[in-house]
């Protein structure tokens, strides 16, 4: 009866290459998880933010042309 090394030696079987798989397995099993919760909602805040983020633009815009000479 051969050893286990004799055997993966033969048939080109090695531990690191089997934990690289299963590393890999459980990447693409994480990356399932994530996908399947759905997409996540936006805070209920985030159209307040978004509107101020736009606000602040063209407030800065009007700053930026009105006092630009210097």
């Amino acid at each position: 009866m051969d050893s286990w090394k004799d055997f993966s030696a033969r048939h080109g079987y090695c531990l690191e290459h089997y934990l690289d798989i299963l590393t890999e397995a459980e990447r693409a099993r994480r990356i399932r998880v994530v996908l399947a919760s759905g997409p996540r909602k936006a805070p209920f805040f985030a159209a307040a933010l978004a509107w101020l983020g736009r606000r602040l633009v063209i407030w800065g815009t009007r700053l930026h042309a009105r006092y630009d000479e210097a």
